[in-house]
């Protein structure tokens, strides 16, 4: 019986690491890529010169850093949006009572099944009745709207776990409804806040769909954008270029994740609870 659990481990773990492996060969890939000197081929693996000309040549001559900048206000604003939003709408779901609750909380989890393709031609066009089109408002909104669903489910989940009666005590002490909320509330779901914006900026900042069809000027494309038109414009074998623009569009993502890891796992697990 010992054997047959240390087997099925064993197993598992070989699995695990086996698929970890297959996650990371494209990224360690793109990196390593990178580092080549300008013109010594894509399919070479290891540097024969380890140099970071092609990052210095991305951002002194490319247009990368106004892609990554509107990445980041569009990305960020987004994630703000929905988070801010969210966290108000779910802390009524969870604590308040009202007619039509049940049909409310069904139409947020259907407009999490709904594709964004499915709303991208009348985005545009209101977007282009209200001369929005190639601007950061328009983009913060779009991204804030689509993240709110999901937002609140996992906000949700998080109020629900917070017991009534920290609120109740409030309510004795004087405290406002507000002041309840601001005060009480709201700092116990610290790691569900992060949480629910990490998941919503990573979703705004690798959207490719939605800014290819929203931006068509040049200084306000994303960086998804950006780099679907640049691998266009690239004049001869300069794959090493386009690889150090893939790793620069990875770093701010992967950086964000590692800063607020514990506070995302703790956001997950927590929020899962009664989620």
């Amino acid at each position: 019986m010992i054997r047959r659990k240390q087997a099925i481990n064993a197993f598992l773990n070989a699995f695990l690491i086996s698929f970890c492996a297959i996650m990371l060969f494209p990224v360690i890939y793109a990196i390593l890529v990178s580092l080549h000197r300008p013109g010594y081929g894509f399919f070479s693996i290891i540097p024969d010169i380890w140099t970071l000309e092609n990052y210095n040549r991305l951002f002194v001559y490319g247009k990368f850093p106004r892609y990554i900048l509107n990445s980041v206000i569009n990305a960020g604003g987004g994630a703000l949006v929905s988070t801010m939003l969210a966290t108000l709408a779910a802390y009524a779901f969870a604590r308040l009572e009202f007619k039509g609750k049940k049909i409310m909380n069904a139409f947020v989890l259907g407009m999490m099944m709904l594709p964004g393709l499915v709303s991208i031609i009348p985005i545009y066009r209101i977007a282009s009745d209200l001369k929005l089109l190639n601007t950061y408002t328009l983009m913060i909104a779009v991204f804030g709207a689509y993240g709110i669903p999901l937002a609140i489910w996992i906000m949700k989940g998080f109020f629900e776990s917070i017991p009534r009666a920290l609120e109740e005590a409030a309510a004795i002490d004087g405290a406002t409804p507000v002041q309840t909320f601001w005060q009480i509330v709201l700092p116990l779901t610290t790691p569900g806040l992060i949480a629910t914006f990490l998941i919503n900026f990573v979703y705004s900042w690798n959207n490719f769909f939605t800014p290819l069809v929203l931006i068509s000027k040049t200084d306000m494309k994303m960086a998804t954008v950006g780099l679907f038109d640049f691998q266009h414009v690239l004049e001869g074998n300069q794959d090493e270029l386009l690889a150090a623009a893939c790793v620069v569009i990875m770093v701010p993502a992967i950086v964000l994740f590692l800063v607020t890891r514990e506070y995302f796992m703790r956001g997950m697990v927590e929020g899962a609870v009664k989620g």
